[in-house]
């Protein structure tokens, strides 16, 4: 797994970049190791109200995308990771009721 972090207007910490590992590795049954995971922290520093704090990871080849705000950065991996998860998951079940119809055909 090839995991890239960029962090956009702060400073990318040891504790945060662990802390992405972390929730990443929690993708890995996802995931294939030649597959290539972006993740961006940025901090929106414009707007003083509200959620600053954004979190974004792209995973290559497969096209997956999510986004996420929050007050910090944890909170908004936090919401990131089931964004993520939840389309690897309907994707992979996708694939498998595929091959069980396609399986089915055959037996008939």
């Amino acid at each position: 797994m090839n995991i890239n972090i960029k962090a956009t207007k702060t400073t990318l910490t040891p504790a945060i970049k662990n802390f992405i590992h972390e929730k990443v590795e929690g993708l890995e049954k996802f995931i294939k190791p030649e597959d290539k995971i972006h993740v961006e922290i940025e901090v929106d520093k414009k707007h003083h109200k509200g959620l600053i704090y954004r979190a974004e990871i792209n995973i290559k080849p497969h096209g997956y995308y999510a986004e996420s705000f929050g007050e910090d950065f944890y909170a908004a991996m936090d919401t990131l990771i089931p964004k993520i998860k939840e389309q690897m998951v309907k994707t992979k079940g996708k694939k498998l009721s595929k091959e069980r119809r396609l399986t089915r055909k055959k037996r008939t």
